[in-house]
């Protein structure tokens, strides 16, 4: 079970509240009653008003907590629906982060990756015979910057991917969280086609939750599909003018591949992992591609919301108790 408000939860204390009240006012209330019945009726007017303030004081109770539990949101099970989804929409996501002009892939990471990006972009055009394929372009480092909208364009994302590198954005670190937020933001309004969202980076992030953004491309039903650069060795990370970076306690700055951080940044968004140094990986990420593309009616799987069950029961319980506390007046006026 999960809830889409699970602060509201907290409502549910005040029942506690309800039954301390009703503890503290049944005894006077009794005796009231049992004044009001006269001598002969006292015995049975306080035993009928304790047996149904009781259950009065028990189902506003269980109201309150089923109103609290129908404020909340509950949802669980799975509902299947027909969604039509037409066309594709990929927002490729480039780790310009200075780790990635390591030269452990030929020539370095982000040249391979750049390479990756642009078999993908010929192979959307390829695609785009049997339906619109879309495109955007967003740069990652310490911010996540969108260097080209959604567009049908190859050319203008050919260029712009010249221009992606560590120069190109000021922010400094990485942060792989803001990469993917920003590409998710580059997709249209929900339902329109099926998204991709292909991240290629080596995984170092200094800032951020890369794992919380992919879980939000997996509610938002992006496919993520992150491809990993670089090896598993350490080698130096180059600096602006060529020469090896410096951390900040005067060392060289050394770089290697962090597949176990990205397998788990694509499983937490039920997407796939991929190694961008693999000769296959080209024609995996096309065969994706192709396999995202098609449109037509498809079955959609969604948590089934169940607000207004707990809705109901809270209604029941609250006539419930309206109707106890009537009755539990009756034998003092009947």
């Amino acid at each position: 079970m999960s809830f889409a408000r699970p602060e509201l939860l907290w409502l549910a204390l005040l029942a506690l509240g309800e039954l301390a009240i009703a503890a503290l006012r049944t005894p006077r209330l009794r005796a009231s009653v049992q004044a009001l019945a006269g001598p002969r009726r006292r015995g049975r007017a306080g035993s009928l008003y304790s047996v149904f303030s009781l259950w009065g004081s028990v189902a506003a109770a269980l109201y309150v907590c089923s109103a609290a539990l129908a404020l909340a949101g509950p949802s669980w099970g799975r509902e299947g629906s027909a969604a039509e989804r037409l066309g594709l929409e990929a927002a490729l996501v480039l780790d310009v982060s200075r780790s990635m002009e390591a030269r452990d892939a030929a020539p370095s990471r982000l040249a391979a990756a750049k390479s990756l990006a642009r078999s993908l972009i010929k192979a959307a055009g390829q695609e785009a015979s049997g339906g619109i394929v879309s495109l955007s372009l967003v740069a990652a480092k310490g911010d996540g910057v969108l260097l080209v909208p959604m567009t049908e364009d190859g050319w203008a994302l050919d260029e712009a991917l010249d221009y992606a590198d560590p120069e190109t954005m000021t922010a400094r670190g990485t942060n792989l969280e803001r990469g993917i937020r920003t590409g998710l933001e580059s997709f249209s309004s929900a339902g329109a086609a099926n998204k991709i969202l292909v991240l290629f980076t080596d995984g170092g992030e200094l800032e951020g939750d890369a794992r919380a953004a992919a879980e939000a491309a997996r509610r938002e039903k992006v496919r993520l599909l992150v491809v990993g650069l670089g090896g598993s060795e350490g080698v130096e990370v180059p600096g602006p003018d060529g020469a090896p970076l410096l951390d900040a306690r005067g060392l060289v700055a050394r770089s290697a591949l962090e597949e176990e951080r990205l397998r788990s940044v694509a499983a937490a968004a039920d997407g796939r992992y991929l190694d961008g140094l693999d000769a296959r990986t080209s024609q995996l990420l096309a065969s994706e591609l192709s396999a995202a593309r098609g449109g037509g009616v498809r079955i959609e799987y969604e948590e089934v919301d169940r607000s207004a069950l707990f809705a109901s029961i809270a209604l029941a319980f609250l006539v419930v108790s309206i109707l106890a506390e009537l009755l539990s007046l009756r034998g003092a006026t009947k």
